[in-house]
């Protein structure tokens, strides 16, 4: 248990060095044991996973749910007994003093195909509720999975993968220091199955740590993705610290979370759309093609026009693509913005209007084919690629799909600014983070 100490009464960006749990790669390829977030594994993927290694992270993170599970024996009690013998096992080795990690990836751009790296500073962050404004959200989130990401958090008492924040680097401050651990030899270089091949280095130079702690009290910073961890973590902490009785002047392990902080000027940071797939649209395709004609052009589209749109940013929801089952693609041109902003929820800042999955959400979905936002958390699969979308609806298995350009990364502070967040699954940063390169536990 980490020494007790009262909280600072002055609000900042509080980002630590700590000493963390890794896999001992003296014992383990860690190539054979990252894994891709829990959210973006299918069950085959965990099943390849699980057969990769016996100590492959996805059985901490996504442990397979049996039939016979129990209170007793279930997937959350076997992700800690496994986390547990690791670390018995000497699998898994705690770092002998608190560190930052430089984290890079290297990877081809799935645009342009060139070849890019984006590196993150992994550290503790202490924990902020959102109105303080430190750490601002972009998106909703879904009660269920953070039900699950709490079930998991109990049981194991540490974070396993890494919130990923963005912040402002001017004069690029903080890419000046971590530069330097570059230029030694990694902790480990693994690769995954995407060939994306990751990088790690440990800052222990208390100097070095000093100087990058007080950089980082003055920013602020976006969360790009792991909402409901982040979100899960605030009401844990909420929760243990009133289970327990501690005061809110002592600040204990809990109330930090894991972060993976990465510049908005990195030069490998890239954001990627996310594509919707509705299963029913509740009429038949010619009826919503009617019904959409009020606000947009309809174009027949190929699937090169359509991977073609989808590789420009946003155009403030002016472009939007349509797959149909019986009706092939289209490509939809807003006709009137002002119309189409009246026909919206009403009395949000402008911005809110200029984002193309409000228009998706709140004029296609809601107005014009009458599937309410209660409903879009049942109702919409996710795909990041166009062909990926396109599958279930010429399968047959989905009735449509509705194709995006990614929006810029600058909305992200913008919604930040007055405050308004995002649907679900509005962004998608590429590549996702790996999970298995550090693990920060709550007991020590």
């Amino acid at each position: 248990m980490e020494t007790e100490k009262s909280a600072p009464s002055r609000l900042f960006f509080d980002c630590q060095p700590l000493r963390a749990w890794r896999y001992n790669e003296k014992q383990i390829s860690v190539s054979d044991v990252i894994a891709p977030p829990y959210d973006v594994i299918s069950p085959e993927k965990q099943k390849s996973l699980c057969e990769r290694s016996p100590y492959n992270v996805v059985r901490l993170i996504l442990n397979k749910k049996e039939d016979t599970d129990h209170e007793q024996n279930n997937a959350y009690t076997r992700a800690r007994d496994c986390l547990l013998d690791w670390q018995t096992k000497n699998i898994l080795v705690r770092e002998k003093e608190p560190c930052f990690y430089v984290y890079r990836q290297t990877f081809k751009d799935p645009l342009s195909g060139q070849t890019k790296n984006r590196s993150a500073l992994l550290a503790r962050v202490r924990l902020q509720p959102f109105e303080n404004g430190i750490i601002v959200p972009h998106e909703k989130t879904l009660h269920g999975p953070k039900v699950d990401r709490m079930n998991l958090l109990r049981m194991v008492k540490t974070n396993l993968s890494p919130v990923f924040g963005l912040y402002r680097d001017a004069g690029h401050e903080v890419r000046g220091i971590i530069q330097d651990p570059m230029n030694s030899r990694a902790i480990f270089h693994a690769v995954d199955d995407e060939e994306i091949f990751h990088d790690l280095w440990a800052i222990s130079d208390p100097d070095i740590n000093t100087r990058i702690h007080q950089i980082m009290k003055t920013k602020r910073v976006y969360i790009a993705d792991g909402h409901h961890r982040y979100e899960t973590a605030l009401e844990y902490a909420r929760q243990i610290r009133k289970d327990s009785g501690v005061s809110d002047k002592v600040l204990m392990p809990y109330d930090y979370v894991y972060m993976a902080l990465v510049s908005f000027d990195d030069p490998g940071f890239i954001v990627l759309p996310t594509h919707r797939i509705v299963s029913d649209l509740g009429m038949d395709d010619r009826t919503a093609i009617r019904k959409l004609q009020e606000f947009f052009k309809v174009e027949p589209a190929t699937v090169a026009e359509l991977e073609a749109m989808t590789a420009g940013y946003d155009d403030c929801g002016m472009t939007l693509g349509l797959a149909l089952r019986d009706e092939k693609s289209f490509i939809l041109k807003m006709i009137d913005r002002e119309k189409a902003r009246d026909c919206m929820v009403q009395g949000k800042p402008d911005v809110w209007y200029n984002l193309n999955v409000n228009v998706l959400g709140h004029l296609i979905l809601a107005r014009v084919l009458g599937i309410p936002e209660s409903r879009w958390e049942s109702s919409l699969k996710f795909e990041h690629t166009v062909k990926g979308a396109l599958k279930p609806v010429s399968e047959g298995t989905a009735q449509a799909a509705f194709f995006l350009k990614p929006p810029k990364v600058d909305m992200l502070e913008k919604m930040g600014a007055v405050n308004e967040r995002m649907p679900q699954k509005s962004t998608y940063f590429y590549p996702k983070l790996a999970t298995g390169l550090v693990f920060y536990s709550h007991n020590d």
